[in-house]
C-alpha cells in the first residue's frame, strides 16, 4: 500500500480514536458549565420572583390585619346582636373594601357563626350578612380549623361553595386580648394572580408555590392546586409528589424547604427530574405568608446543547488539521495557539478579560477559532457584567423594599429594629446611652374618618418631614406602624431627649401643612414617650419602657411628652 493511502488510513484511525473521547469530554465540560450557569440563574430568578410575589400579597395582608384589629370590628364581635355596633362594623368593613385590591372582604364571627361578605360590584350592599356557618358542615371546616389552630394569619386557595367563588384567601384572626372572636380578611382573584405572577416569565421557567408541608397552593395548571389544604389530611393533598418522578428528588426538595425555614440560607438549588427532563429547582422561603416558592428551569429549553453545534464543528475541523500537520508545523501553527486558547479560556472561566493578543494568533481554522472565541468571550464578559449590574440594582431595590416605608421614606419596623439592635450592642461597648422617642399622632383615626385616607397619608408624610428636619443628622427615625413613629438617639442623655421630644411636639402642633378639602388647616398634635436605655437593657424592654411612657403621655391628655425617668421619679 502506498504511503498516501496508508497515511489516510492512519489519519482516519487517529481521528476515530481521538474524536470520540474528545467529543465526550467537551460535551461533559459544556454540560457542567451550563449547569453551573443555570444554578446561578436559578438563584437570582427565585429571589426576583419572591419579591415580585410578596409585593401584592403583603399589602393585602397589612390591610387585613388592620381590619381584624379595628376597634369597631372587635367591639361588634363581642356584641354581634347590638344593632348600633353592627351598623358601625358594616361601615368599617365597607371602608376597607374600597382599599382592598379585589374590593371585597369577609368577616366571620365565632360567637354566632355569621358570615359577612361584599364584593367589588357592591352586590351585597345592605345584605352583607350572607349565611350562618356550622361546625358540622364540611364547607365551613376551614373556619373552625383555623380557630382551633390559633394561627394569626393564614393564606390558602379555597373555593367558597356558599358564595360560588374561588380565590386566594387571606385569613386573619380577630383577637381581643387573648380571646379569638372570629376571622376577617379578603381574597385575590386566583386567575389574575396566576396570570400576573406565575405565568409571567421566560420559556422553560415554571414557578409555583407550596405551603410548608409541600401542598401545592399556586400553579399555572389549576388542576394541580390543592384547594382548602387546611381541612385535609396529608394523604388527601396535592403535593410536590405530583411534580417529581423520583422519590429522592421529593425528599431533597422537602429537606431544602426545612433548611430554608430555619434560615440556614436564602435560596436552595437542586438538580431534579420532572416530566422526564432535567431541571434546576430554585427554592425560596416566604416567611411572611409561610409559603415556599419553587422555580423549575428546564435545562433542555434554556440551554439546548444544539447551540454548541458550531463550536463542535470547528473543533472537529481543528482536530483534523492537527492530525494532518507534522512536527514543527504542527507545533507552530496548532499546538502553541491552542495552548494560548486554553490559557484564554481559563482566564475567562476565572472571570478575567480575554488576553488582548488572543485573536491575532494562529491562522486558518485555528485563527478563526481564536477570533470567534475572543468575540464570544468578550460578549460573555459584557453580558456577565451587565447581569451583575442588574442583579445589584434588583438587590438594592429589594433591600429598600424590605427596610424603607414607601409612604414616608423613613425606615420601617424591620429596618429600625435592626438599627436599634446594632446600636444597643455599640452602646454597651462604648458605654454611651441610647434613647428612644415613641410618637403617636393624636386623633389620626378621626382625620381618616372625616377627611379620607389621602388626607391621613398627608398628615403622616407631614409629620415625617417635621421629624426629619428636627432630629440630629446622626439620629434615626422610622414609621413603626400606622400613625406611630420611632426615633432613636445615640449618643444622648435625659436633657437631649427631653429637648428633642418637646421640640418635636411643638413643631407638630404648630404645623399647618395639612389642609382639608376647603383649604382649612387641620390641626395636628402628637403624644410622645421617651426612654433612655440602661447599660445592659435588652431590645424588647427598651421598646416596652418607651411604650409605657407613650401611654402615660396619652393618659395625660395627649399633645404632651412623658419620659420613663419622670415616671420613675413620680413613683
Amino acid at each position: 500500500m502506498n504511503l498516501q493511502p496508508r497515511f489516510h488510513l492512519l489519519t482516519i484511525i487517529f481521528f476515530v480514536v481521538f474524536a470520540i473521547p474528545s467529543w465526550l469530554a467537551v460535551r461533559a465540560l459544556a454540560e457542567g458549565i451550563m449547569e453551573q450557569w443555570a444554578v446561578r440563574y436559578a438563584e437570582k430568578q427565585v429571589l426576583y420572583d419572591k419579591g415580585r410575589t410578596l409585593q401584592p400579597i403583603l399589602r393585602e395582608v397589612a390591610l387585613s390585619r388592620q381590619l381584624a384589629s379595628s376597634q369597631p370590628i372587635r367591639e361588634w364581635a363581642r356584641k354581634p346582636d347590638d344593632a348600633q355596633l353592627t351598623r358601625r362594623a358594616v361601615k368599617e368593613m365597607e371602608n376597607f373594601r374600597q382599599n382592598f385590591a379585589d374590593h371585597s372582604y369577609f368577616v366571620a364571627l365565632l360567637s354566632n357563626g355569621r358570615y359577612y361578605h361584599n364584593n367589588a360590584q357592591n352586590e351585597y350592599a345592605g345584605e352583607e350578612f350572607r349565611y350562618v356557618m356550622d361546625a358540622r358542615n364540611k364547607k365551613d371546616a376551614w373556619f373552625y380549623d383555623l380557630i382551633r389552630q390559633q394561627r394569626d394569619i393564614h393564606i390558602n386557595v379555597n373555593p367558597d361553595p356558599n358564595l360560588g367563588i374561588t380565590k386566594l384567601w387571606i385569613d386573619v384572626l380577630i383577637r381581643d386580648g387573648n380571646d379569638i372572636l372570629g376571622i376577617a380578611g379578603t381574597g385575590l382573584d386566583l386567575t389574575s394572580f396566576i396570570k400576573n405572577v406565575v405565568e409571567e416569565g421566560s420559556p422553560g421557567v415554571t414557578s409555583l408555590f407550596v405551603d410548608h408541608g409541600g401542598a401545592i397552593q399556586i400553579h399555572r395548571n389549576q388542576a394541580l392546586i390543592d384547594f382548602a389544604s387546611i381541612s385535609k389530611s396529608k394523604s388527601q393533598q396535592n403535593t410536590i409528589d405530583l411534580l417529581f418522578e423520583r422519590e429522592a428528588d421529593r425528599k431533597a426538595v422537602l429537606a431544602a424547604m426545612k433548611e430554608l425555614e430555619i434560615r440556614k440560607k436564602n435560596v436552595a438549588t437542586l438538580v431534579v427530574q420532572a416530566n422526564g427532563r432535567r431541571h434546576i429547582a430554585g427554592i425560596a422561603y416566604l416567611p411572611e405568608i409561610d409559603w415556599h416558592e419553587i422555580t423549575l428551569l428546564d435545562l433542555d429549553v434554556l440551554l439546548p446543547f444544539s447551540q454548541f453545534t458550531g463550536i463542535l464543528v470547528v473543533y472537529t475541523l481543528t482536530l483534523l488539521g492537527i492530525l494532518l500537520l507534522f512536527n514543527l508545523s504542527l507545533r507552530r501553527f496548532v499546538l502553541i495557539p491552542l495552548q494560548k486558547l486554553d490559557a484564554g479560556m481559563s482566564a475567562v472561566e476565572a472571570g478575567s478579560d480575554v488576553p488582548a493578543q488572543l485573536d491575532t494568533l494562529g491562522s486558518g481554522e485555528i485563527g478563526r477559532l481564536m477570533k470567534r472565541f475572543a468575540q464570544m468571550a468578550r460578549s460573555v464578559t459584557v453580558s456577565r457584567r451587565d447581569l451583575e449590574f442588574k442583579v445589584q440594582e434588583r438587590t438594592i431595590a429589594l433591600e429598600r423594599l424590605t427596610k424603607i416605608d414607601p409612604l414616608t421614606e423613613l425606615l420601617n419596623r424591620r429596618g429600625m429594629s435592626e438599627r436599634i439592635e446594632a446600636e444597643l450592642k455599640r452602646a454597651r461597648r462604648e458605654t454611651n446611652r441610647l434613647g428612644i422617642l415613641w410618637l403617636d399622632l393624636d386623633g389620626f383615626k378621626e382625620i381618616n374618618d372625616q377627611h379620607g385616607h389621602a388626607i391621613g397619608d398627608q398628615a403622616l408624610t407631614a409629620v415625617a418631614r417635621i421629624i426629619d428636619a428636627t432630629i440630629r443628622p446622626y439620629d434615626v427615625a422610622a414609621r413603626w406602624g400606622g400613625d406611630e413613629f420611632l426615633i432613636m438617639l445615640y449618643p444622648t442623655d435625659e436633657d437631649v431627649l427631653l429637648s428633642l421630644g418637646e421640640r418635636l411636639r411643638l413643631a407638630i402642633a404648630a404645623s399647618h401643612a395639612v389642609v382639608d378639602e376647603a383649604g382649612r388647616p387641620i390641626p395636628l398634635s402628637a403624644s410622645i414617650g421617651g426612654h433612655i436605655a440602661g447599660a445592659s437593657e435588652q431590645f424588647n424592654n427598651v421598646l416596652s419602657q418607651a411604650d409605657r411612657a407613650l401611654y402615660a403621655a396619652k393618659a395625660a391628655g395627649r399633645n404632651c411628652y412623658r419620659t420613663t425617668h419622670a415616671l420613675a421619679g413620680s413613683n
